[in-house]
């Protein structure tokens, strides 16, 4: 026998509930010789395990048979058993809870009794597989109105603070009735005001877990659960999130944040594995971020990495990381040229963490589709070798390029005086009043001391880091944003136009995310005709590594020309901070030796523009 003592026993607990009297039959075996001491619970078709009748079972006789040892409960349900468990899940000396293949009842009920409440919880480790949970909304309505305070706390936190491990594996809600509800106008207001007052609650901190694993759930669920619970706590020793088989077609939008990377500082494994994930676009680091981190991508939908895909691949893989994209239906295609590219750069010192590239094969769509090693791809041989099928559109291009060119040239030509000649007084008139509209500050002084252009994705390194720093380094610094100093109303790019002139600089916040913005390309064309102009305009902040063959032109020939600041510099902020001073000073110096001379050259009705 592979356990010292075996506790079988039937045991009949008759106790009140409701108005009626219940029976909760169970058969349980207890193994002394595993440490923990672990306790086994077998339930059948028919029967009805309840944690409340187990929890007064065990206050009377877990002296006997336990003494004041620590315990793990296993529970396995057998023809379609169901369980009750209620909220929160203690036991005195319970340290894991397993379930599987039940029906769970009772799940988002709550026992807020004293008796409950004192029970220490030791629980650390919490799996549910192949379980159906019954979510009853009315049981949800009745705790808001009756319990919202104490309710309040654990909707927000998820699960319990004290564990180490928590799995959600093959397992669903279940919410009764089917039909969505018929809320009062008043219990409509009660839920609103309850989820505005659970947003505004602070998150929750897992100081113990270690490992959450959500799997083999469809994909709205998986993205639901890990999203409410990611979003809401705070993870200090969380080192491993599994998200295997959900069916996902993108990755949650939880993960590979600037706030995840904040939150759980010592994540070292994402395990996005069998889904249906088909690029790696989604992949971000966070500049603070020094960990090591894997991310398993095998058995996904990925069939090329494109230029800008293989980049970032690069970006994210500095510093150890890796990406594992084993078992993905590749294919050989003449757009991915940098992977390839970055393939042939793999040795035992370089980007050694994707040896395993070299070994992976591709499908070959020129060669009926036939297995190939990718290392054996040769780019340069293959498009050319399919020119007229895969690169039909570009070869065209190319070979009718000076044509093409020459009669756009005189297409645009045409158009243009025939719209000059139809507009040009319209022109002249607009061109007045856009003159007169613009500040009127002597010597054309600016309004701000700096613009700053960045990309939406990097709004919140702007806003918590770059301006808060700034300001305490220049208290009386005048910052031009987006959102706050951009016009109501008026075109995007005529804000940027003024933002830009009424500058002394254009801060460019130089990212990934930059790059791909349509907008801050336009924003970087007019600073640097500003710089052109007037030189020392532009000042880009480069906050990440990036491959300068993916910029366009101008922007590839400045950082090549002109001066620019790494955010991981250590003299980053003097730098900064000095040239915005000088600006400051110079600006300063002007505007008092020339001012009794303006005074007397502006019109009564002056307004200042600062």
């Amino acid at each position: 026998m592979p356990w010292i003592h075996i506790f079988n026993v039937l045991i009949l607990v008759n106790f009140q509930y409701g108005n009626g009297q219940r029976f909760v039959s169970q058969s349980c075996k207890i193994f002394y010789d595993i440490s923990p001491t672990s306790v086994i619970c077998d339930v059948t078709s028919g029967d009805t395990w309840c944690l409340d009748s187990f929890r007064e079972l065990m206050n009377g006789t877990k002296k006997s048979y336990l003494g004041d040892d620590q315990f793990t409960l296993e529970i396995e349900c057998h023809g379609g058993g169901n369980i009750s468990i209620r909220q929160p899940i203690k036991l005195p000396g319970m340290t894991s809870l397993t379930v599987r293949n039940c029906y769970i009842t009772d799940y988002y009920d709550y026992d807020f009794s004293q008796e409950v409440s004192s029970i220490e919880s030791v629980l650390q480790n919490l799996k549910f597989t192949n379980c159906k949970i019954e979510y009853r909304s009315l049981v949800f309505m009745n705790h808001v109105q009756k319990n919202s305070r104490k309710l309040l706390a654990y909707e927000k936190c998820q699960i319990s603070n004290t564990l180490r491990t928590f799995i959600f594996q093959n397992s669903s809600i279940d919410y009764y009735p089917k039909r969505r509800p018929k809320y009062t106008r008043k219990e409509l207001k009660l839920k609103s005001d309850y989820h505005n007052e659970l947003r505004l609650l602070r998150k929750c901190s897992h100081d113990n877990l270690t490992y959450v694993e959500i799997s083999s759930l469809n994909r709205f669920s998986a993205e639901v659960r890990v999203n409410d619970l990611l979003q809401n706590g705070i993870f200090n020793s969380l080192s491993v999130i599994n998200l295997t088989n959900n069916g996902l077609e993108r990755v949650p939008s939880s993960l590979f944040t600037d706030s995840m990377y904040q939150t759980i500082d010592r994540l070292s494994n994402v395990d996005l594995s069998r889904n249906n994930i088909e690029d790696i676009s989604f992949l971000y680091k966070y500049f603070d971020f020094d960990g090591n981190l894997n991310v398993d991508l095998t058995r996904n939908r990925i069939t090329e990495l494109s230029n800008l895909d293989t980049n970032k691949l690069k970006s994210f893989s500095r510093l150890r990381n890796e990406v594992n994209i084993r078992e993905n239906p590749l294919i050989c295609t003449c757009y991915q040229k940098l992977f390839y590219e970055f393939i042939a750069e793999i040795n035992d010192k370089k980007w050694r963490q994707y040896t395993y590239l070299k070994s992976m094969q591709c499908l070959d769509q020129e060669s009926d589709r036939n297995l190939k090693n990718i290392s054996e791809f040769s780019f340069e041989g293959m498009c050319k070798k399919t020119h007229s099928v895969v690169c039909a559109k570009e070869g065209t291009f190319e070979r009718y390029k000076c044509s093409f060119i020459g009669f756009s040239l005189v297409l645009l030509t045409i158009v243009f005086t025939c719209l000059f000649s139809k507009y040009k007084y319209k022109i002249k008139q607009l061109y007045r009043v856009k003159t007169t509209d613009q500040c009127h500050c002597p010597d054309n002084p600016k309004c701000y001391d700096a613009f700053i252009s960045y990309s939406s994705s990097d709004e919140r390194w702007v806003y918590d880091v770059l301006c808060t720093k700034l300001k305490s380094l220049l208290p009386d610094i005048n910052l031009c944003l987006h959102h706050k100093d951009f016009i109501p109303g008026a075109c995007i790019a005529e804000n940027i136009i003024n933002s830009v002139e009424n500058s002394r600089y254009t801060l460019l916040i130089l990212s990934l995310n930059f790059i791909e913005s349509e907008w801050c390309q336009m924003e970087f064309q007019k600073a640097f005709h500003q710089t052109l102009k007037h030189r020392r305009h532009l000042l880009v902040l480069l906050i990440e590594d990036i491959d300068f063959s993916l910029l366009d032109y101008d922007l590839r020939f400045f950082l090549q020309t002109y001066t620019y600041l790494k955010y991981s510099e250590k003299l980053f902020w003097q730098k900064l901070a000095g040239t915005l001073q000088m600006s400051k000073d110079e600006a300063k110096t002007l505007s008092h030796s020339t001012n009794q001379v303006f005074n007397q050259l502006l019109p009564p009705d002056y307004d200042s523009c600062v």
